[in-house]
């Protein structure tokens, strides 16, 4: 793997300035107790023929820092951000459309309670995907938490794997994983610069014709606005709708 860290400027030059004050991240971080955890309840429904319905529920526990924490700041990943919980209800409570054994693939995962969330729901495989190092560790920390059971199907079908986007890794990943029928991010986009390979890379892996990305995005900062990204999405030939609860969901268009 590359050593790579994500700061809350990762994807602008060093010596960039911000013209809003008011939209910089840094106000974020200056919290001196870093340490925290995060836990989310998947509920689960059992349908069977012959057994009236029920339901099972399993809570997930992901560690990683806070969001004002200098390690967030250093990381952006290690924390959970505002639009991971909003995503992960979503497919909850519409696993049979979009997780439910379907190849499901989380980009800028984090401490992976999306992706986490998904293998629970019934993936048929899931690939949790970040490119910042500690953030990776993090990751597969909690993975390893939440499924430390010594099951081998556990092991077969939920990953960790480095992806840095636009990168030619990329290619690599593919050969190992082929397409995915679901993609997942939720606040990846924090400034412009990331919006076009953050795009690249989801059409590189979005399965056609029937694929979707789902993007959950809470977190606006350092002047990025939703046209800007549903540009680049039209640019790409996605088509997308927004939900009631706030997610885009992106799907390829038909070629003109």
């Amino acid at each position: 793997e590359t050593e790579w860290i994500e700061s809350p400027h990762g994807w602008e030059d060093e010596d960039e300035e911000e013209d809003n004050e008011h939209n910089s991240m840094d106000s974020f971080f200056d919290n001196p107790d870093p340490r925290d955890s995060f836990h989310f309840q998947v509920v689960t429904q059992n349908k069977d023929d012959d057994t009236p319905p029920s339901s099972t529920s399993k809570t997930i526990k992901v560690a990683g820092f806070k969001l004002d924490s200098n390690e967030t700041a250093k990381s952006t990943g290690v924390t959970l951000w505002h639009g991971s919980t909003p995503l992960a209800k979503y497919i909850m409570m519409n696993s049979t459309e979009y997780i439910k054994d379907r190849n499901v693939m989380e980009l800028g995962a984090g401490l992976g309670l999306v992706g986490i969330v998904a293998h629970c729901l019934g993936a048929k495989q899931t690939v949790l995907t970040d490119g910042d190092t500690n953030t990776l560790k993090k990751m597969r920390e909690n993975v390893k938490h939440n499924f430390d059971n010594g099951d081998d199907d556990t092991k077969n079908t939920i990953s960790c794997r480095q992806l840095l986007w636009g990168n030619e890794n990329s290619q690599s990943l593919k050969d190992a994983y082929g397409t995915f029928d679901t993609i997942l991010a939720s606040d990846v986009i924090y400034t412009p610069t990331s919006i076009d390979p953050l795009f690249d890379t989801v059409v590189t892996f979005l399965k056609k014709p029937h694929g979707r990305f789902l993007l959950s995005w809470f977190t606006r900062v350092n002047g990025v606005t939703i046209d800007t990204v549903l540009d680049a999405a039209k640019c790409r030939n996605l088509d997308w709708t927004e939900t009631k609860e706030g997610i885009y969901i992106f799907v390829l268009g038909q070629d003109k």
